[in-house]
């Protein structure tokens, strides 16, 4: 398993089955009107120390199309993620997941979908 991959299932786990997973930036769709879009991004990190890697993933939070209403919701969502990184649990094989800094919103895509996004690192 990559550390993508054990990320992922942790972030899955946190959110639960609400929101479909996109590697990397979302292309929206007409098929995608009614989803809940979790966009996770790698942004590297820092040299590797030791044995130590630590992988950096923002993640971004969408609400369905035309879902100004749903900005709440999103923004409980990725707090729920900040509470989880605070906590014990982590991917599998990881030391820790952490946000870096505060999460970032809320904002609106040109199809009208509520957006939150957060920083997380990821030691393994």
């Amino acid at each position: 398993m990559t550390v993508y991959e054990a990320f992922v299932d942790w972030l899955t786990a946190v959110l639960g089955e609400t929101y479909e997973i996109s590697t990397g930036q979302w292309v929206d769709g007409p098929s995608l009107a009614d989803t809940r879009i979790a966009a996770v991004v790698q942004n590297g990190g820092p040299p590797v120390s030791v044995d130590d890697r630590r992988q950096r993933y923002r993640v971004i939070l969408l609400g369905p199309r035309n879902g100004r209403q749903h900005v709440s919701t999103i923004n409980q969502n990725i707090e729920s993620l900040v509470q989880a990184a605070m906590g014990d649990a982590v991917p599998c094989g990881a030391a820790s997941v952490r946000a870096i800094g505060e999460p970032v919103g809320p904002g609106y895509t040109t199809e009208n979908r509520a957006w939150y996004s957060l920083d997380l690192e990821v030691l393994f």
